[in-house]
C-alpha cells in the first residue's frame, strides 16, 4: 500500500510538471501568435472596430476594456468634425517606437503561478535605413478562463527620446483622462 501511494504522488508531480511546461509553452505561443498578427495588422492609432476583434482573444478583460474605450473616444473625437485636432493616439500603442516593428523576437519568459512577464525584442527600420531602432519591450501575462492573455506591455522608451514610456494600461488611461478634460473645456465658437 506505501509503495502505491509513493507511485500515485510521483505519477502526480510528473504530471504537474508536464502540465507547468505545457502552460509556459502556451504563454509563449500567445506571446509570438500575437506579435505574428501584430506584423500582419500593423496597427497605427486608436484600433478599428476589425483590429478590436482581431486582438480580443489575446488581451485581459481589462486591456481590452481600455483599447475599446479609447476606440470609442477616437470616433467621439472625429465626430466631432474638427479637422485640426490631433489624433488621440499617435503610432503603434503596442510597441515602444510609435512608428512600431518591422520585426520581433522573444527572449525569455519569466513565470509565477498565474503570471508571467516575458521579453520581446522589436526592431523597427525603414526602407534604405541603415540602422534599426531597437526596444525590448516586456509583455505582462495573466492566467483567466481562456487560459494566458496580454494584461499590459511595458515599454522601454523614455519620453524624452519620442517613444512610449511606462506601460500601456496608463498609457491608454492617461489617454481617456485627458479625452475626458478636453471634453469639459469650452468649444471654439464658429465663424458665422
Amino acid at each position: 500500500m506505501v509503495r502505491f501511494g509513493k507511485k500515485a504522488i510521483l505519477a502526480v508531480l510528473i504530471l504537474l510538471a508536464g502540465c507547468s511546461d505545457n502552460s509556459e509553452q502556451e504563454a509563449r505561443d500567445l506571446v509570438n501568435n500575437f506579435y505574428q498578427l501584430h506584423q500582419s495588422a500593423r496597427p497605427n492609432g486608436a484600433l478599428t472596430l476589425k483590429q478590436l476583434i482581431t486582438f480580443r482573444n489575446f488581451m485581459s478583460v481589462q486591456l481590452f476594456e481600455l483599447l475599446k474605450d479609447v476606440s470609442v473616444a477616437e470616433e467621439a473625437r472625429q465626430s466631432q468634425g474638427d479637422p485640426d485636432a490631433p489624433a488621440l493616439v499617435d503610432g503603434d500603442l503596442f510597441t515602444t517606437n510609435p512608428k512600431g516593428a518591422t520585426s520581433y523576437r522573444l527572449l525569455m519568459c519569466q513565470f509565477d503561478e498565474n503570471n508571467a512577464n516575458c521579453s520581446t525584442e522589436l526592431l523597427y527600420g525603414d526602407a534604405g535605413q541603415t540602422t534599426l531602432s531597437k526596444s525590448i519591450d516586456r509583455i505582462v501575462l495573466t492566467r483567466d478562463a481562456r487560459g494566458w492573455v496580454i494584461d499590459n506591455i511595458v515599454y522601454s522608451g523614455t519620453a524624452s527620446s519620442g517613444q512610449h514610456s511606462g506601460d500601456l494600461q496608463k498609457f491608454l488611461q492617461n489617454i481617456l483622462a485627458d479625452s475626458a478634460y478636453k471634453r469639459t473645456l469650452p468649444t471654439k465658437p464658429t465663424a458665422q
